[in-house]
């Protein structure tokens, strides 16, 4: 016998949207597929808030310092 669990994905990938229009029950699999750019995007974005915020604050000796090392 084999189970399978579904999980409740937000179609337009909004929590806060929970009406029964944007809800779908999909397998581990398929939810992941269906949200997979949101997760590149918000990677992607995680990683560019850090970059920007490290450029404000951080001394520029530093940065040139940890740019020069390989």
């Amino acid at each position: 016998m084999t189970y399978v669990v579904l999980a409740c994905a937000h179609l337009d990938h909004d929590p806060g949207n929970s009406s029964p229009a944007n809800l779908k029950a999909l397998c581990q699999r398929c939810h992941m597929i269906h949200d997979a750019a949101e997760h590149r995007w918000q990677r992607w974005w995680n990683a560019f808030r850090l970059r920007a915020l490290r450029d404000l604050y951080e001394d520029p000796r530093v940065t040139r310092e940890r740019q020069a090392t390989p």
